[in-house]
């Protein structure tokens, strides 16, 4: 489970979740990002 953090979610996780969600979509369709991707 993840546990809730005190001010709801902050826009670090917003950028963490954004970031893998790009990578895994590019991933998925055969293009591999650079290392320092974002």
């Amino acid at each position: 489970a993840i546990t809730p953090v005190p001010g709801g979610v902050g826009p670090m996780t917003i950028a963490c979740l954004l970031r893998n969600t790009l990578v895994a979509a590019s991933r998925r369709h055969g293009y591999d990002l650079p290392a320092d991707f974002m």
